[in-house]
């Protein structure tokens, strides 16, 4: 033991201070050891940092002028390694998706070992598909320096990032396809192609759908890239028509001669659980005792929201996010409450009196949400996301705003290109800006291209939809099982409307008979009564009216109007609509709501047999396959038609005859035999007649710019 003793305080000078301070040769030989370990730890440290410098630095100029140092490192320092799946994430909610076999790997390791690698027969042309704030522009950086690292040692050709954002990508690609013989030598990555100028509408128009031009624009990009070794292009998933098992045959011949190439299309994977925790393990520190409180807070955020934490770009906000005491349920909240805070922020680092504070932040919110109208408005004409450094200096005026150019960092929701124009650090906050105007201003709604902004899509519809109600998609069925009928995409509530709902919205007395429950369906109810309610819920919401005084339909403009898809909020049922949701949509039809089986009708509905002679409360059977309660029994539900024979002709979003004394009821109800609750029985009465058993449950509608992704 002398000896080892001996040895080690041999290696370790530190030894001579110990025994000089009369520490004994078994501790100094301890502590010598723990110092070593130290120092060494320290230099490795010292080594990688200098090492991750220099990999940044190094990047950064290879990738000028799109990506600044800063955007290299921040794309760097908290990433986890992207996965890639054959399916899109979007479909695991679907039913019977989770019995699918879904393969997830690494998508960098199978690039750089796989993709690149030219001994391996693959694909050519790749399309990368997430949704907003899913990490494509990260997953970009950062595969292209691991294909330059040291590590790579099978690399033997030149790649190269570019984005669509910038508007030269054109002219930049057609120069470099100039030297076919570089050309092939050369992988080429080009980032985000939704924000491609080419894919924005003419002034002059092409007579093209936005699907068409979409392709048009990607077989040209294809065609312009056919010389390049290895084509890597990342988009939305949302802009990118066609299903997704649908192989898009490419313009351009294999060189083996057996056929054309194909676009290989990889969907990022969300983070898994265990990656949300190895992200904020490395935000926060594995073992920073410091930083304790603010990841136990940050880890109840993510659980209090596991859907919407998924996306890294969440994630990498969410300082601005912990310590609000908030339970956060939808993607809107989520934002509305970064923004609050980053003005927060802002508004602190200027230390003002706390009217002063206040004001300020008043003024950056108008601030920031005239920058996004500005950006979205030259957007329509120049594709650009951004605007200029003097545009934004008279905004700041305009809006009292001191937010000097220098402050504008990577590290705010305001952000600077290379060339020191404005935008926002990431185009899903653009959106947010441009969606809460939609809610604000309903006129500015109805006017406003939501083609090209899925996330402006998805924040308005958290804010306006009510959480009850389920999105029905369009299709082609047989009404009656008989006449072709086509409806477009809407919404329906999930239960009848309430008694509480009735009286809660309308402030009138309870008209119904059966008073037992407030839950149970409201009765007694004209089809006027129906109507009125309706509008009611337009102008609380910020609707204009769907109907007059007649009870004809409205469009936007309040012109009375036939066309279904002009008609934007609140309303009843079409009897065609109605049929569609209550038999579960296109495929797989119902006799009865949820089910073929009159025997089993009991399970889905209350009747003459079940129901004891009285209403009960909405959504103590079961749902149908889309979710929707008591569509078979209850109460007879109103829908908009008047009542005549049906068209034999394919008929698309019908809404009946334009004259008449009677309107359609369907569905069936607790004083009828089983018999009559089958879905395609319908009965009428006159709209300002009413019974203890109608009522009626409604249908929220909205007609969006169509666009890849954008249906209504």
């Amino acid at each position: 033991m002398e000896k080892i003793l001996d040895a080690i305080l041999k290696m370790v000078p530190i030894n001579l201070l110990l025994e000089y301070l009369g520490i004994s040769p078994e501790t100094s030989a301890n502590l010598s050891l723990i110092v070593t370990a130290v120092l060494i730890f320290l230099f490795g440290w010292l080594i990688k940092k200098i090492q991750t410098n220099y990999t940044n630095s190094k990047a950064a100029k290879d990738l000028a002028p799109y990506f600044d140092e800063q955007k290299v490192m921040q794309s760097r320092e908290l990433f986890i390694p992207t996965k890639f799946q054959n399916h899109s994430p979007s479909a695991e909610e679907e039913p019977g998706f989770s019995h699918r076999f879904v393969v997830k790997d690494k998508l960098i390791p199978w690039f750089i070992k796989t993709g690149f690698n030219g001994k391996k027969e693959t694909d050519k042309f790749y399309l990368i598909l997430a949704d907003s704030g899913m990490g494509k522009t990260t997953f970009m950086i950062n595969l292209f320096v691991a294909y330059n690292s040291f590590s790579n040692f099978g690399r033997k050709y030149t790649i190269k990032l570019l984005p669509f954002g910038d508007n030269r990508i054109i002219d930049q690609l057609k120069e470099m396809a100039k030297n076919q013989k570089e050309a092939k030598n050369t992988i080429l990555l080009l980032d985000a192609f939704d924000e491609y100028k080419g894919l924005l509408p003419p002034v002059v128009p092409d007579g093209l759908t936005d699907d068409e031009r979409f392709r048009k624009c990607l077989d040209e990009i294809v065609e312009l890239t056919r010389d390049f070794r290895e084509v890597v292009i990342t988009s939305r998933t949302q802009y990118f028509p066609g299903q997704e098992n649908q192989a898009y045959e490419l313009k351009v011949p294999r060189f083996d001669d057996k056929g054309f190439h194909t676009l290989a299309k990889l969907y990022l994977s969300p983070f898994s659980d265990k990656e949300v925790k190895q992200y904020l393990c490395k935000k926060y520190g594995r073992f920073a005792f410091w930083n304790r409180k603010k990841k136990h807070l940050a880890e109840t955020i993510v659980k209090s929201s596991p859907k919407l934490m998924v996306r890294p770009m969440l994630l990498a906000y969410i300082d601005l996010l912990v310590g609000s005491n908030q339970k956060f349920t939808t993607t809107y909240s989520i934002y509305e409450t970064l923004i609050q805070k980053w003005i927060e922020r802002e508004a602190n680092k200027r230390k003002y009196d706390t009217p002063t504070r206040e004001k300020f932040k008043k003024d950056l919110y108008e601030f920031s949400m005239f920058v996004a109208l500005k950006i979205y408005g030259q957007h329509k004409q120049t594709g650009n996301l951004s605007i200029d450094k003097e545009t934004a200096s008279d905004l700041c005026k305009f809006n009292n705003i001191e937010l000097q150019d220098y402050e504008i960092t990577g590290q705010s929701l305001l952000t600077r290109d290379i060339n020191h124009n404005w935008k926002f650090s990431h185009k899903s906050i653009l959106e947010f800006f441009l969606a809460k105007r939609c809610i604000e201003d309903g006129r500015f709604a109805r006017k406003f291209e939501f083609s090209g902004m899925d996330m402006a899509k998805a924040f308005f519809l958290d804010e306006v939809i009510p959480a009850n109600f389920k999105f029905i998609k369009g299709g082609t069925f047989k009404l009656d099982n008989k006449y072709p009928v086509t409806v477009g995409d809407f919404y329906l509530s999930k239960y009848l409307v309430t008694q509480t709902d009735y009286v809660k919205t309308t402030g009138k007395t309870n008209p119904s008979n059966f008073k037992d429950n407030d839950q149970n369906p409201v009765e007694q109810v004209t089809w006027f009564d129906a109507i009125v309610y309706c509008d009611l819920l337009n102008v609380k919401a910020g609707f204009a009216k769907v109907y007059d005084k007649d009870g004809n339909l409205l469009d936007m403009d309040g012109k009375i109007t036939t066309d279904i898809t002009k008609v934007w909020g609140f309303r009843l049922p079409t009897e065609a609509e109605w049929e569609y949701a209550a038999g579960g949509g296109s495929e797989n039809r119902t006799i009865f709501s949820g089910t073929n089986n009159e025997n089993e009708l009991g399970d889905y509905a209350w009747y003459d047999k079940n129901s004891k002679e009285k209403t009960h409360p909405v959504g103590l059977k079961k749902p149908n396959q889309l979710g929707l309660y008591d569509m078979s029994g209850n109460v007879w539900e109103w829908c908009y038609d008047r009542y005549s024979d049906y068209s034999q002709q394919p008929q698309i979003n019908p809404i009946g005859p334009s004259d008449g004394p009677l309107r359609v009821l369907r569905g069936g109800s607790w004083h009828f035999r089983a018999i009559i609750s089958r879905v395609a029985i319908r009965i009428n009465n006159t709209p300002v007649n009413y019974w203890d058993f109608i009522g009626f449950r409604l249908l929220f509608a909205l007609e969006f710019t169509s666009g890849p992704g954008q249906g209504g």
